[in-house]
């Protein structure tokens, strides 16, 4: 089964500290078994990155354990899709909903490839959920 994942999904799953931690545990458990494979717009990659800065500089992580996060996060074997050719969905999702582009490229490719789409964001689950009922 594939599933569309967010990057708040990888940092529930790695962030002990972060709520919903046990959750993405279990769905990473899953992808390790061959349950489930996981499929994200090319921008995972620089979200990823991008938190885990943002961890750093605000103290939840040392800068050690930075760079180990991120090279065990960027080796998921994640199908990583362009997603540019949805260039109007992702419009049109974001502006519906008032979300991010860069969660419309999440919400746009699991349609696309019609795929439940998991996300650790709260925000972007609530602003959602009552129309999309694959998130």
């Amino acid at each position: 089964m594939d599933i569309v994942i967010d990057a708040s999904v990888l940092l529930k799953a790695y962030f002990k500290d972060e709520l919903g931690h046990e959750a993405a545990q279990e769905l990473m458990k899953s992808y390790a078994s061959g349950e489930c494979n996981f499929l994200a717009p090319s921008l995972i990659t620089y979200e990823i990155i991008n938190a885990c800065i943002v961890a750093n500089r605000r103290g939840r992580i040392e800068l050690e354990l930075v760079r180990e996060l991120l090279d065990e996060m960027l080796s998921l074997d994640i199908a990583k899709k362009d997603v540019g050719h949805l260039s109007e969905r992702i419009w049109e999702f974001s502006m519906r909903y008032g979300v991010s582009a860069y969660d419309g490229s999440y919400l746009a490719l699991a349609e696309e490839q019609k795929c439940e789409l998991m996300t650790g964001d709260k925000r972007l689950y609530n602003a959602v959920s009552k129309d999309l009922k694959w998130i």
